[in-house]
Order: C-alpha cells, then structure tokens, then sequence
C-alpha cells in the first residue's frame, strides 16, 4: 500500500482501526524498543518509557488517527523481518542479472501463475504456514517474501489466581496469546550485485531445510537457479580473511571489525583463537596478538575458516567514505563456513544488514 504524501487520507474506517490494533501486539513484541522509538517519532507521538508505554501510545496513536497503516507499513519495510537469522550470500554475476530483468521477470511471474502476488502488500498477511505473499521488483531490487503467523503464549501473572474447590486447591496461571509475525526473504540488489536468502527458522530444526528448499523452488520458478549457485560465496574465505584483514598493526586498535573468535583449519588440524568476553578482540591481550601475527598472509591460503564470530564497529557519522558507514551500533555476525552460512545476531534494520554483507563480499577475493 503506498499513498500520495500531498493528497489528505481519507478518514479513519473501524476495519483500518481493527487491522492496525492487530498488529501492535506482534510489533511491540517482535521489535526492540530501538524501532519503536524510530516509529512513534518520526510520526511526533510523544515517546513513553517503557514497553508497556509503547504499546499504549501506539493504541493511543491509531486512535487518534495519528498512525495509519501507510505509515506503518512504510516503517516495517525498514525493521521487520532483518536481523536475528541466517542468511545465504550470492554474488549476481552477467548471467543472473539477464533474468532480473523486470519484464523478463513478470513474464515468468505470469507464466508459473503468481501475478497476483507481483507488488502485493505483506502488511497484514497471518497465514498458518509459511505462504510467499510478495513479489516486488522495483529500481534496482527484486524481494520475494514469505510470512507466516508464529503465535507464542506469555504469561500474566497479574491474572494468576489460586482458587478452594472442597478439599482442594487450584492453583490457575494465565497466559496471554501473542501473534508474532515469522519472515523469509529473498532479495536481490542489483546496485550492490548481491543477492541473499534470509531464513529465521532455528537452525536445528528440519523447518530449515523445509524454508530453504520452499525458497529455492520459487527461486527455480522465475530466475536462472544454476546461475544464482554458481555465485554462491564462500563462507571459510571470508571468514579466513575478514580475521585476518582486521589484525591490529602496531598499536592501532581502531579497525571496522573486532575478531571474537576465529577457527583456522588445515589439512585435518585446526587453530584457534578467541575471547572471554564478547565485548572485546582476542587479539586485544598482546600475547595473543603475537601468536596470531604467527600467521602470514603467504601461508593462509593454507588455511580455510570454519567458524568465526566477528563484532561490526559503529563508524563515526562524519566517516561517510568508510564501507562500515550508516553502522551506529556494535553489531556481531557469526560466519560457518562449513554450510557457507551467515548468522546475523541482532535485530537490525534493512541499511544495516546490507551494510554487514557489503562488507563480507569484499572480503572474497582477499588472500
């Protein structure tokens, strides 16, 4: 849904009113109180203290016709569903690229029966089991989204009561039933040449699996697959690399990533290095600087990295030449290189998500 900013909306309608009131519990719930503020301010709602205040002024808001649900959705592109996922990297090579075309694309959109879905709202979509319910390709981005209602229950203990019932004793405890709102994404960029496939189901569960190969059958459906996997980057190179790229020299420990953990392995063997704390480097103890520094550029070809666990660094808001740029919080991303998998450790917003695998990418062809 989008709307003509010069042109007044029209009044608020009960269905919008009921659809809006839907939504707040799955929002207040899925989103920290960093995006809500985000949300309430920059709609002047006076912004409350807590999320129990959040949720009232959100109700308040709606209500008073303050937030509608253009300006909701307009938000919710930005927040909801990025960050706290694993994400599977591609690179768009020429031979992808050819079927991104829009009106290649809405051919095959049309052929394989999913018009309907092409330019389809996502807002207000609860389907019981992961259903792709948009296929939006505009500028320079292709996003196909699935959602799917995961409802959870959490409890009230103000309703909690104990109960005499003869010569016994009932004990009853409440539970308030919360709808929250489960995405799948796969988008394309063709400004950064990347594309991604974002899913959000636990990873030991078999769902995973389940979400990929649902997301790889609709991604048959309309573009060139085998192309798309032929871009597939390799996880063990940045990883090996991003480690390496991001050692202090000297006494400078002002670098754009700060290695937690990081697993080398050659041959059948492995090294590793990692820290206690997850608000430091490992090699910010010297002596294990000196032990890493071991390792030289030449041998680490030699090595692949199974795992790693790297923090993003907040750059300055004048350090805008900086790749890192827009990034105004620690975010850690945790790389396996094993399943050329990425797992994003954080509610994020859109920008900083396609900052973090910006910064990945050009990590691939180091070394």
């Amino acid at each position: 849904m989008t709307s003509d900013p010069a042109a007044p909306e029209a009044p608020l309608t009960v269905k919008e009113a009921a659809d809006l009131r839907r939504l707040v519990g799955g929002i207040i719930r899925a989103q920290g109180n960093r995006f809500l503020k985000e949300l309430l301010r920059k709609n002047d709602i006076t912004l409350p203290s807590d999320k129990a205040g959040f949720e009232s002024s959100l109700l308040g808001a709606i209500d008073a016709g303050k937030i509608r649900l253009s300006h909701v959705q307009a938000w919710l592109d930005l927040v909801e569903g990025w960050g706290n996922q694993h994400v599977y990297l591609f690179r768009v090579l020429p031979s992808l690229r050819a079927s991104l075309d829009e009106q290649v694309l809405l051919s095959r959109v049309r052929q394989v029966g999913l018009d309907a879905l092409w330019g389809a709202p996502t807002i207000l979509e609860f389907p019981e089991t992961p259903t792709l319910t948009s296929i939006k390709r505009a500028g320079e981005r292709l996003s196909l989204v699935w959602q799917e209602s995961s409802p959870d229950w959490s409890p009230v203990k103000e309703k909690n009561y104990i109960a005499e019932e003869g010569l016994d004793t009932f004990e009853y405890r409440a539970y308030r039933r919360v709808e929250e709102r489960a995405f799948m994404r796969f988008e394309a960029r063709l400004d950064r040449k990347l594309a991604a496939l974002f899913v959000a189901t636990p990873i030991r569960d078999e769902k995973h699996q389940q979400a990929i190969a649902e997301a790889m059958r609709v991604v048959d459906l309309l573009l060139d697959k085998k192309a798309l996997e032929r871009g597939r980057l390799k996880i063990e190179r940045i990883s090996r690399n991003v480690d390496q790229g991001n050692r202090p020299t000297g006494k400078n420990l002002t670098l754009p990533i700060k290695t937690q953990r990081s697993r080398l392995m050659s041959g059948g063997a492995y090294v590793e290095w990692g820290a206690n704390s997850s608000d430091r480097a490992y090699w910010e103890e010297p002596a294990i600087q000196n032990v890493r520094a071991s390792v030289k550029t030449a041998q680490l070809e030699r090595f692949r990295g199974t795992e790693g666990v790297f923090t993003f660094q907040a750059t300055e808001p004048t350090d805008a030449k900086s790749p890192a740029a827009g990034l105004t919080r620690p975010l850690r991303v945790q790389l396996y290189g094993v399943d050329n998998r990425i797992r994003l450790w954080a509610q994020m917003k859109e920008d900083e998500v396609w900052t973090i695998l910006t910064m990945l990418n050009g990590y691939q062809d180091q070394v």
